[in-house]
């Protein structure tokens, strides 16, 4: 059994019982760029700026990386992956060998305009890609064999992500979110997620699966017409109620009020107004500060999760992880079959060989099991912050595409 997945910002690679995990070179070189340009500036922190430091006037302007893998992908002979990544305002997609001892890199795409959000291939050379083109949308990206640029094949309002091909190589499966907003064109919340099927060649897109109970993201087809996915519960509301904001002006005005003197006081007193710190949600999905995991809160999968609270809650269970046992990796309903559940507390999965035979492998934030229906999970791998696993891709004869194989 072979499969990639990601820990935070670093990228591990499971073949047969032994895992291996890399660094990410990009995110390497750019976070010893950014802490050698940090030091080479400290001259500007002495003397004078140097009391205005600790007085709390002046702000040194430290180094600080946010990075995290989005999505990987393995080569099936074990030789090289791909990911994508995310790192301060950049992001890129990257081929990395791994039968060299540097475990060399090679650049495919990258954008200081959209961030590039997960990575499938197909056994022709053709790539997919989640584009995340402003903070509420983004596009299903389509990577062409013989060109080195992209071409997005879905649009509107909406959150579409997740695309992956199905057994044919060819017809592509994604979920979608559709936005809400309101009167004023604000951001509202994400309606349930729903499945639909797209053709690369005429770009019709039909629709597999609806409920307004519930969200079905990462749709991934097997060699036999089986279709899985993650169900959740349904609307992810990350803005607010237009009734409820206007009762609470009273404390919205309250707040700014307490604001404005908690840096009066910071600012002549050099302390803060109240000793201590609230953790800060992770807007990365999950990204690693400076390399440690937030064990906070993380947007992952469209939903803010309270990773110490999911934590406890889930104490009880065997191998527990962070992630709501409310999230469910299903099989869905086909051929008079009924939905069938096959794991809980899921934030990715993806497909992998075993002994000839498809077997389910998915994360739960802290661990990493193998499943088949009708059978008990196995645990294959401890991690520390893992919200991506990634299955193989055929690399064929052919050598020099993108420069991955």
């Amino acid at each position: 059994m072979k499969f990639a997945f990601a820990d935070g910002e670093k990228i591990g690679i499971y073949a047969d019982g032994k895992t291996e995990r890399a660094e990410s070179s990009y995110i390497t070189h750019y976070r010893e760029t950014a802490i050698r340009d940090s030091k080479s500036k400290e001259w500007k922190t002495m003397g004078r700026t140097e009391q205005l430091l600790s007085e709390g006037f002046y702000d040194g302007g430290e180094a600080t990386v946010t990075a995290a893998v989005q999505g990987v992908s393995l080569s099936a002979d074990g030789e090289s992956l791909l990911y994508a990544f995310t790192v301060n305002d950049s992001s890129g997609i990257y081929s990395k060998r791994l039968d060299d001892e540097a475990k060399t890199e090679a650049h495919i795409v990258s954008s200081n305009e959209v961030d590039f959000m997960s990575v499938a291939c197909n056994g022709r050379g053709e790539m997919l890609a989640t584009v995340q083109t402003d903070l509420y949308t983004s596009r299903i990206a389509v990577f062409q064999r013989d060109s080195g640029d992209y071409k997005c094949v879905t649009g509107g309002d909406s959150l579409d992500e997740n695309p992956s091909f199905a057994a044919d190589g060819k017809t592509l499966f994604f979920n979608s979110y559709g936005v809400g907003r309101d009167a004023n064109n604000n951001f509202v919340e994400y309606m349930p997620s729903e499945i639909y099927r797209l053709d690369p060649d005429t770009l019709d897109v039909s629709p597999i699966l609806s409920d307004p109970k519930f969200s079905y993201i990462k749709p991934i087809e097997d060699g036999e017409g089986n279709l899985y996915c993650i169900r959740k519960p349904g609307r992810v509301k990350t803005g607010g109620n237009p009734l409820l904001e206007i009762l609470l002006i009273p404390v919205r005005i309250l707040q700014g009020i307490a604001g404005f003197i908690s840096a009066f006081v910071r600012c002549f007193a050099g302390k803060n107004m109240v000793s201590g710190g609230g953790r800060v949600a992770d807007t990365g999905g999950g990204a690693a500060k400076n390399g440690k995991p937030n064990a906070g809160k993380a947007f992952i999968n469209n939903n803010l999760v309270n990773v110490d609270k999911e934590m406890k809650r889930n104490k009880k269970q065997a191998d527990y992880g962070f992630i709501p046992m409310s999230w469910k990796l299903v099989r869905l309903a086909r051929e008079g079959k009924e939905e069938a559940v096959l794991a809980s507390g899921v934030a990715d999965f993806c497909l992998a060989e075993e002994e000839g035979k498809s077997v389910l492998v998915y994360t739960n934030g802290r661990h990493i099991f193998s499943v088949r229906e009708g059978e008990k999970r196995k645990k294959l791998v401890d991690t520390e912050f893992c919200l991506k696993v990634g299955g193989v891709f055929d690399a064929g004869e052919e050598r020099g595409l993108y420069d991955f194989f």
